[in-house]
Formats: C-alpha cells, structure tokens, sequence
C-alpha cells in the first residue's frame, strides 16, 4: 500500500456568470441534474454543515464548510458516510474558486486535497468521478441542460480496496 497526501485539481471554464455558477454549486434542484442525481444541503456559511444526499434521502457525503465567499470560494471536508469501506479515512478538503476567466465566462477551480495521508488508490475514484461531474455543470450552465451521465464504475484499485475494507 502506497500513501500519498497527492492532490487533484481540475480547471474548468463556462460560459456563465459567477452567481449561475454559484447557484449551481449550491442548490439541490440543480445538483440532482449534474451530480448523479444527489442534492446538496448547506448552512452556507464558514462552521455550517454540508451534505450531498442520494435520490432516496440517504445521506452520502458530509462535511463542514472551511470557507463559504458567495460567489468566488466555496471550501469543506469531504466524508463518504454511506460506505462502510470509507467511514474510517481522514476527510478531503474540497474546493470550488469560482474566477472571472474572459468576457462571459467563468473559470472554475475544483481542488481535492488530502492533508492526512491516504492509500493511493482512493484517488481513482475521484478521478473517474469528478471529470462526468464537472462536464454535467458545464452542460447544464451553458444550454440548460445536463447530459445524463452514468454514474463512473469505481476503477479496479479501489475495487480492490474495498474488498480489502469490508465492502
């Protein structure tokens, strides 16, 4: 097992403003569109909490919000709770800046961070996730629309690491 503090960024640009994005970013009737059909809830605001729930209700990611600057930085740790395999790691930082990146267009910055080490094969499930998350907001902001995008099928190491984990 190889642990790493490695982290992901992705850097996206849309053709939209600051405070579309921001909703995006925020608010469950447009997350469910571009985020496998989760909602996010948040007391938004820097010590509130932050949730990503499934279609049904179930809980699946929580975390408290570091950094809360509508409509520039959105930061929180990041928890899977709905997976046994993951309740015992360290918590994620995630990070949205949203920037001015031309005229009508957005640049947006989604960082993944992990202070506390983790074994290395975590990170590729956020690497088959995120790119489908962030091309459903693009699609969405720009036409209106999300592309119904299957949820990515977890990359064989982290298969292996949740059978090594009591998945």
């Amino acid at each position: 097992m190889m642990l790493t503090t490695e982290s992901t960024i992705y850097i996206i640009y849309i053709a939209t403003t600051p405070e579309k994005c921001w909703a995006a970013l925020t608010g469950s009737e447009f997350s469910k569109q571009y985020f496998f059909g989760q909602l996010i809830e948040g007391g938004w605001r820097a010590g509130g909490r932050i949730r990503y729930r499934m279609p049904g209700g179930s809980e699946h990611i929580e975390g408290e919000i570091l950094a809360c600057e509508p409509p520039r930085l959105l930061r929180f740790t990041w928890r899977v709770v709905s997976m046994p395999a993951f309740r015992h790691l360290p918590d994620a930082i995630v990070s949205y800046r949203i920037e001015e990146g031309g005229e009508g267009v957005i640049r947006l910055t989604m960082l993944e961070e992990h202070p506390t080490p983790i074994d290395e094969r975590l990170l590729t499930g956020g690497r088959s996730g995120w790119p489908a998350i962030l091309s459903g907001l693009k699609s969405l902001l720009e036409t209106g629309a999300a592309p119904r995008i299957a949820p990515p099928t977890p990359p064989q190491p982290m298969i292996d690491y949740m059978k090594e984990h009591g998945a």
